[in-house]
């Protein structure tokens, strides 16, 4: 074991001993690149020169950047929209073959001795505490963020962590090493913003200090405005914005202007997406 892993699991230790650093704290929240956006629309497809301009019409879209080349960024930023690109943090899709044929057996997160697949996206949980798996991560983000000349990362299935791993003994292990992974790339990209998608117990513990905001999707008013554990999540998170600056951001996908209003009335930046990712 090198120098270098040794001090990285050093400092894994110490975060699930329940002590979170917040070095980048500061940094990460001090520009509050998200303060100003009232508007944005997430588009996993390729994208045509009409959808391109009218992407300009949004302060922020999230986007799968493999589709896009960096003058097709600089286009959508002409009038100021912040471009963030999608990176799946703790699972590996089948579709992803430039990535998932770069992952080794340890990069995958083992049950029982076997992967966990996910059907219904046909991927697998990753294992988020693996350097080898953070390594190829941070190469993606170099190759279809940073080099394209992206404003920040959307970084989903961050939620996972909290969905397979609560109540566990590898819990802390895992949001670890999701803060290990920010670290870095707070280290290597200092000017990229980030979003997290989900995962609001990690968020509270651990990855607060590397974030510039939350996505809540699914947050539609039938299944939050009088949800017990959907109301003391707003709460925590409206603290939590105020403590830091952390802005958040919620979709719905059913009863569009009660869902917007509810989000507008604790301050949310809301989406509404009457189809799915993949249609303009």
């Amino acid at each position: 074991m090198g120098v270098f892993t040794k001090m990285k699991w050093g400092f894994l230790a110490v975060l699930a001993a329940g002590l979170v650093l917040s070095p980048l704290s500061t940094s990460a929240q001090s520009s509050h690149p998200l303060s100003n956006v009232q508007s944005y629309k997430i588009y996993y497809d390729s994208p045509t020169e009409a959808i391109l301009n009218k992407m300009q019409a949004y302060d922020a879209v999230m986007i799968e950047p493999v589709f896009y080349t960096k003058s097709q960024i600089e286009t959508i930023q002409q009038s100021g929209t912040l471009v963030y690109g999608y990176i799946n943090t703790m699972e590996a899709d089948n579709w992803n073959t430039a990535l998932i044929s770069q992952l080794e057996e340890s990069d995958f997160f083992h049950r029982d001795g076997e992967r966990v697949y996910y059907p219904e996206w046909d991927s697998y949980l990753t294992d988020i505490t693996s350097e080898h798996y953070q390594q190829v991560l941070l190469a993606e983000i170099e190759k279809q963020v940073a080099d394209k000349g992206l404003d920040g990362v959307f970084l989903d299935t961050v939620g996972n962590i909290d969905n397979e791993h609560c109540g566990s003994d590898v819990l802390d292990e895992q949001r670890a090493g999701m803060a290990v992974f920010l670290q870095e790339i707070r280290l290597q990209h200092p000017s990229l913003s980030l979003i997290q998608n989900w995962g609001f117990g990690t968020l509270s513990t651990t990855t607060y200090p590397y974030v510039d905001g939350i996505m809540w999707e699914n947050y539609n008013h039938s299944s939050v405005a009088k949800d017990q554990w959907a109301l003391d999540r707003m709460q925590d998170l409206k603290q939590l914005r105020r403590e830091t600056g952390l802005e958040i951001l919620t979709v719905s996908f059913s009863q569009k202007s009660k869902s917007q209003a509810l989000a507008e009335s604790h301050g949310f930046i809301h989406y509404h997406e009457s189809s799915h990712y993949n249609a303009w």
